[in-house]
């Protein structure tokens, strides 16, 4: 089974002056006067989904921002954008931040409206699933439009992770958890800080440490930078797998370079091959990550 995964692709559309009272003005000053709009480039993405769809893989997961400012505008072009591998392949889309960036755009369901087939929720369940073949994917929503860039996954989503980890139909079944923020940073500690982080990281660690059935790994986005990183879950580790933006413009002078990954998943042990936009196309690179942390010992992962 071969996933490919993508993250933090940030397709933008400047807001119309209507749309600029309140935080989306913040956010537009530091796209703008910051020029935080030039580290994506519309390239880049018409070349990852590009060499997403040659890779040809099982299923594609894509963790969050897809957006800048959550515009509608915005999610009609990454729905355009996206178009060859939603009509080609099962794919798992999870929301981020930045797709929920004002109140009115939660409120108005805009993500839903755009993505709702591929968010992979039943009515009554917090908990997205998708299942193919022996894979299950779950997807938590600690999403929120807040003054900060902090989630928190909602008590109801962490009861329910907890009685599907816990059920018998998973026995068995490779297990990948897709959410947006990362819940350690790169070198294992909760990544739970009020400004950036996942504030309820610990609440979620606790779930994974008392799960019967703990996934393979968490795929997740939100940092820039990609790495790779494990969740202690006290006679173990969960390993944590970020590609990094997707949707980077090519700058290596000033450490910006697009990433996805590729998994494959073979008997319980997931490999990871990072694939990196070079300034014409993006290619596998030798090793996924410079300087992994050892290998976990629940849910084994290769190079």
């Amino acid at each position: 089974m071969r996933i490919a995964h993508a993250t933090d692709i940030h397709w933008f559309v400047p807001p119309p002056l209507t749309r600029l009272p309140g935080k989306r003005s913040l956010g537009t000053t530091m796209l703008y006067v910051r020029g935080r709009r030039h580290h994506f480039d519309p390239a880049v993405q018409r070349s990852l989904v590009a060499h997403i769809a040659a890779a040809e893989p099982d299923v594609v997961i894509i963790t969050g921002d897809l957006t800048a400012q959550a515009l509608q505008a915005e999610f009609a072009l990454a729905r355009e954008a996206l178009d060859p591998l939603l009509a080609s392949f099962p794919v798992f889309v999870q929301p981020g931040n930045h797709d929920v960036y004002t109140s009115g755009s939660k409120r108005d369901g805009r993500m839903a409206r755009t993505f709702g087939e591929w968010m992979h929720l039943s009515p009554g369940d917090p908990v997205a699933r998708l299942d193919h073949g022996e894979l299950t994917v779950l997807g938590l929503d600690p999403n929120r439009p807040h003054w900060s860039a902090s989630g928190r996954v909602p008590a109801d989503q962490l009861r329910r992770l907890r009685e599907l980890l816990d059920s018998e139909e998973l026995d068995g079944r490779s297990i990948l958890l897709a959410l947006h923020y990362p819940v350690v940073n790169p070198r294992g500690e909760l990544y739970d800080n009020r400004y950036h982080g996942l504030r309820n990281a610990d609440a979620l660690q606790a779930v994974l440490t008392e799960a019967r059935n703990r996934p393979l790994a968490i795929l997740h986005g939100h940092k820039h930078h990609g790495y790779r990183s494990a969740v202690d879950v006290g006679d173990g580790a969960v390993t944590t797998l970020n590609p990094g933006s997707s949707g980077y413009g090519f700058a290596p002078d000033q450490h910006r370079q697009a990433h996805f990954n590729v998994y494959t998943v073979e008997d319980g042990v997931i490999s990871v091959e990072r694939h990196a936009f070079d300034g014409e196309r993006f290619a596998a690179l030798p090793e996924p990550y410079a300087a992994p942390p050892a290998a976990p010992t629940v849910g084994s992962v290769g190079a």
